[in-house]
């Protein structure tokens, strides 16, 4: 008596390992936009330092 057809194994190729090996090194490099961002200089005193230290020199909005 022979097997019924989903008894049997399914071949591994090595073309699906390979794309579940990229798929998994490309989700744990940062993105391109992340890597842009942090080349990019930062300009000093932006964001909330900013208003800090503006509050602290009282000074008003």
């Amino acid at each position: 008596m022979t097997r019924h057809i989903i008894d049997h194994r399914k071949p591994q190729g090595q073309a699906s390992r390979a794309k579940a090996f990229l798929k998994i090194e490309r989700e744990e490099r940062p993105s391109d936009a992340t890597r842009r961002l942090q080349r990019e200089p930062r300009k000093q005193g932006a964001g909330r330092l900013r208003q800090f230290l503006r509050i602290e020199k009282g000074q008003e909005a």
